[in-house]
């Protein structure tokens, strides 16, 4: 696809033109207990409905606040702000629809809206299962036999109903198909929400392919969020990397990989100090811990490439029976309800929420189960 001079431009200046307004970077810690939003055992509409991805939000053209923590049977949030979220009982992306012979599932990982009408979704595609159909071996192997794409998707309806886009168009970021001798997962599995800066729309995806893609996450950029093919990855220089064909991409370069070592799970634009924050679950020993640390932490950057930290937000368990026998956390998001943002991507209030699940473990054996919970708690910005 041919780029106009104008958007060739910014791609090159983008580490400038973000960076000449940079700030000093913000502090985040929190400024109250755990609160419940979503209990599973009792807000339920079905057994599906839990939260298995990053919180992401957008408010509809009629004013409603959606919330997504999506499930490969697809759901939402809604309420007139962010007090009031309810479970909406009806799925906005059924794998068991979309995919009924059981050709993968589906994930709804980021959303975008213009208008609150109209909403373009990055979509994660699980093809575990056909994969092992078509003669892969786990082996026992941990990751082993695990393929994963992003998708397109999008809705007309402001979020209550969401459909892939045509085949031909849909896959946004692939590795193409499982090697024979690949021991561990394979493909693009995780992306942040959309944000918007300066006309132009970004997102983190994380690739790994053993001698294909070194494992990461790859910054990408469009001038259309609805439009699947506009989507390129950074390549170390400029967004050039095309990641919708396998056989014709290269590999992307991961953005400081060594400070986003992690998935990272959302992005925010600090708008008062000109600052992106990135969000990641990790084990990290920083200055004055004995021992590495499971919990949430959080990275800054002026440019969205160059990445400071991580600092850590706070403790959460992240690991079954090694860091408790009763509940482990993850998938943490950054969402601020007072946001002058229709998508939720800025921060421009005192109290921001950083949004998270809780798997509750079986009593007794401290191993996961579908008693889900999402939990937030509010977050001091200094």
């Amino acid at each position: 696809m041919t780029r106009s001079k104008p958007f060739i431009l910014a791609t090159i200046m983008l580490s400038f033109a973000i960076g000449r307004a940079a700030a000093q970077a913000p502090t985040l810690a929190p400024a109250g207990p755990p609160e419940t939003l979503y209990r599973w055992t009792s807000d339920r509409c079905e057994d599906e409905f839990i939260p298995d991805a990053p919180a992401r939000a957008f408010r509809r053209a009629d004013g409603e606040m959606v919330l997504m923590a999506s499930h490969r049977e697809n759901w939402a949030l809604v309420g007139r702000d962010f007090a009031s979220l309810r479970p909406s009982c009806e799925a906005t992306l059924r794998s068991s629809r979309e995919r009924p012979q059981d050709d993968g599932f589906l994930w709804i990982e980021a959303t975008y809206t213009p208008d609150g009408r109209r909403v373009a979704a990055l979509v994660s595609e699980d093809l575990r299962r056909p994969t092992q159909r078509g003669g892969c071996d786990p082996q026992g192997q941990a990751g082993r036999c695990w393929l994963n794409n992003i998708l397109a998707a999008a809705s007309e309806d402001g979020g209550r109903s969401f459909a892939l886009v045509r085949p031909e168009a849909r896959t946004v970021a692939t590795l193409g198909r499982y090697p024979d001798r690949a021991t561990r997962r394979y493909g693009a599995f995780t992306t942040s929400n959309i944000v918007e800066h300066d006309g132009a729309y970004y997102v983190m995806v994380y690739l790994q392919g053993e001698g294909v893609q070194p494992p990461g996450n790859c910054l990408f950029r469009s001038d259309d969020p609805f439009a699947p093919e506009r989507w390129r990855a950074w390549d170390g220089q400029a967004f050039t990397v095309e990641m919708r064909d396998a056989a014709a991409s290269r590999s992307c370069r991961p953005v400081s990989p060594s400070v986003l070592s992690q998935e990272v799970r959302s992005l925010s634009y600090d708008s008062r100090r000109h600052t992106w924050i990135a969000v990641i679950r990790h084990r990290l020993q920083l200055a004055g811990d004995t021992q590495p640390v499971p919990g949430f932490y959080y990275a800054t950057s002026a440019d969205l490439l160059r990445w400071e930290g991580p600092r850590r937000i706070m403790m959460a368990p992240t690991r079954a029976r090694t860091d408790s026998t009763t509940e482990t956390m993850d998938y943490p998001a950054i969402i601020d309800p007072g946001s002058r943002s229709r998508n939720f991507d800025t921060l421009d209030s005192n109290a921001p929420a950083l949004i998270f699940t809780v798997q509750n473990l079986a009593p007794g054996r401290g191993t996961g189960t579908m008693n889900r919970d999402l939990r937030y708690v509010r977050l001091r910005v200094d």
